[in-house]
Order: structure tokens, then sequence, then C-alpha cells
């Protein structure tokens, strides 16, 4: 089968560039904005929890099963490659100390906020990883491991769209892939801008290095379909494999990274289980929205079959 995201499939391109477009200018503003840079502990951590639950929902009920599709429905070999998509995102996170988003939790100085909202941490705190080192190129670190996990959200978000068009989803083709990564993005830019300002990095150079950072999801976009025709026949088969190191990645993002946040901070359980819940309903009326368009597309394509003369 062609890849379906020629030059010539208008509407899909359409589509990831407007997802691109948002997604860049979302990151953008993240590392820019002093207001959100300067989000409250309780704020941060609602926040984050309701991303953890998206990124969680998309990998298990959107990633996943189209893995499964376009790998001819072998679920030994997709589980395969998202386990190998979760390790590799995990030793990423290892190397560089990439979602570390305790970093951005703090004023526009660079300075964690001191917690005086009654912070209970039940015990629980000396098994968190301290912050990575905070000197004045620490951000280097930072930036390079998300710049590489932005590249494969990319990649992902390229994947989502075409799968998903090819299911007949129309308009909601990627959708909750790119939900995934746009609530996601600022705060990763958060971090890298905080680590530069803690670090005495002229205002220039933050500008600089926050724009390239909002274009690497744009880039990994722009890599994945670029490669795709080299593989020729093998198409579907790389388009599984993507979504399913995607879902394994999402996966470790939000069990390894997001959702800690809703078990070690006690004094907001309610809220942020609540935040949890709501950001896995997104996922899951997405994932309904986008089966429903589907069945929508299917209905109507065999009509004008049915109402041929045999």
């Amino acid at each position: 089968m062609p890849f379906l995201l020629s030059l010539a499939d208008v509407p899909a391109l359409a589509m990831l560039g407007v997802y691109l477009a948002l997604i860049a200018a979302a990151a953008f503003a993240g590392g820019s904005s002093v207001a959100f840079l300067s989000l409250t502990h309780r704020q941060m951590q609602v926040a984050l929890s309701l991303t953890g639950g998206v990124l969680l929902g998309v990998g298990l009920l959107h990633l996943l099963p189209h893995a499964w599709l376009q790998l001819d429905r072998d679920l030994e070999t997709t589980m395969g490659w998202v386990l190998l998509g979760f390790f590799l995102m995990f030793l990423l996170e290892r190397a560089f100390h990439g979602h570390a988003h305790h970093t951005a939790d703090g004023g526009p100085d660079g300075h964690a906020h001191a917690h005086h909202d009654g912070c209970d941490h039940s015990g629980h705190a000396h098994h968190r990883t301290p912050p990575g080192p905070t000197g004045r190129w620490a951000w280097c670190g930072a930036f390079a491991g998300l710049a590489l996990h932005s590249l494969a959200d990319g990649a992902a978000l390229a994947a989502s769209v075409d799968a998903d068009a090819r299911h007949g989803t129309g308009v909601l083709a990627g959708l909750a892939t790119f939900l995934a990564i746009l609530l996601h993005k600022p705060f990763d830019a958060g971090i890298i801008a905080t680590l530069m300002i803690g670090g005495r990095t002229t205002g220039r150079t933050r500008t600089i290095v926050n724009l390239c950072y909002a274009l690497m999801v744009p880039c990994g976009a722009a890599a994945f379909l670029a490669s795709l025709r080299l593989f020729g026949g093998q198409q579907d088969a790389i388009l599984g494999v993507a979504l399913a190191m995607a879902a394994g990645a999402f996966l470790c993002i939000a069990a390894a990274d997001l959702l800690p946040e809703v078990q070690f901070h006690s004094h907001d359980r309610v809220l942020l289980t609540a935040s949890l819940a709501l950001g896995l309903a997104i996922a899951w009326g997405i994932t309904v929205l986008e089966r429903s368009s589907h069945a929508h597309a299917m209905h109507g394509a065999a009509a004008p079959a049915a109402g041929r003369p045999h």
C-alpha cells in the first residue's frame, strides 16, 4: 500500500501541518512565558497529573491498537516493540534527566518554591531521584534529551495521522496523539528555560534555544515522512513499529515520571487523582469519537457499493 501522506493527500498533510504548528507554538510559549514558568506547586502538579492521564490513555487506547493492526495483528511482535520503546525512553530519561519536572516547579529565577501548602510526601520523598546538575551548562543535558524525545514525538504524530487517515477517521486523524504531545511540550520547554535562567544565560540565547526546541517535533515528523519512502513495501510494518514504540514511550513518561506525582503528593490526593481521571477520560473520549468517525466512513463507503447492480 503506498504511503498515505503524499503531496497529493492535501487534507492529511494540512491536518498534520496544523498540529505541528500548534505544538511548536505551545512549546515556544512554555519556554518564554513568565506566567507559565511561575505556576504554583499545586497548579503544576494538577497539570502534570492531567497530562499523565492523557499520555497513559493515548498510549493504551490509541497507539497500541493501531500498532497491532499495522503489524498484522501480531500481539507478541507488537508488545515487543512497545517494550523496546518503553526501555529506550527510560534510558533517555536516565541519561539526561530530561523529565525532571520538579526543576520547573519554581519561579522565573530558577529557584524552586518552598512548599508552604502542607505538602506531605508520606515518607516517599527519599525515593525520588534528586535533580540533575544545576550549573551554568546544566540545561544542555536537558535540551539534548528532550530534543531527542521531541524528534520521536514528531515521528509518532506523523505515524498516528497516517494510521488514522487510513482507517477513515477524517478530521480526527491523529487527534489523540496530537493532544498528548501538545499538553506535554510546554512543561518540557519550561524545564529548559528554568535551567537556563538559573545558569544566568542571556535572554538572546534563551530565545534561540527555545525556538530550536519548538521546531524539534516538526523536524521529527518531516524526517519520519522522508525516511518512510526508503522502505518500499515495508511501510506498513515501519508504521506499526513507530506506533508501538511511541506507545511504549508514552507509557514510560506517564508511569515513571508524571503519575508518581499523584502518589507522592498526599496533600492534594483527591485533586490530583481527579485530574488523572479527567486525562484518562479525555483520551477515552477522543478514541470513541475516532471509532465513530471510522464506522461512519466505512458505512458511507459501503452504501454506494450496496446500491450498485450485481
